[in-house]
């Protein structure tokens, strides 16, 4: 397997506020400690892809199905969606790009997950340029 890297570029934006309810459930919480290292945030941050470019890399992420993987599982009667998450960096800080099989949003949107609270730490806002850099393997 080959380790590759991609940037992308969009703008931040406010969602739902769904991805802070799943994020910071005590089962993915688990689960996230155990494949990232940490703990998220109880929150993603969403950004909107500037270009079609971007859009075609997130897909290409997407149906490749490779990443660090999260199985579905229903506990308490609730289900929980497969994640595939792809460590990256935006800015200094560490974060994990979460592909959901389940989600409100399509290939021109990334969700992010850190163990810090990025829009308070970089300074975001709706709005705000960011570059996210993700990190795949490809075979």
């Amino acid at each position: 397997m080959k380790k590759g890297s991609c940037t992308f570029h969009g703008t931040v934006f406010a969602g739902s506020g769904r991805g802070g309810y799943y994020v910071g459930h005590p089962e993915y919480v688990k689960r996230f400690k155990e494949l990232l290292g940490y703990a998220p945030f109880p929150g993603t941050l969403n950004v909107k892809l500037g270009t079609e470019e971007d859009i075609r890399q997130r897909k290409r992420l997407r149906l490749r199905g490779e990443g660090l993987r999260i199985e579905e599982s229903h506990v308490a009667g609730e289900r929980f969606s497969s994640v595939n998450c792809f460590k990256g960096r935006l800015e200094d800080q560490a974060i994990a790009l979460l592909i959901v099989a389940i989600t409100d949003y399509d290939d021109s949107v990334l969700e992010l997950i850190s163990p810090v609270y990025l829009r308070q730490k970089l300074h975001l806002k709706d709005g705000s340029a960011v570059s996210p850099m993700i990190e795949y393997y490809s075979r």
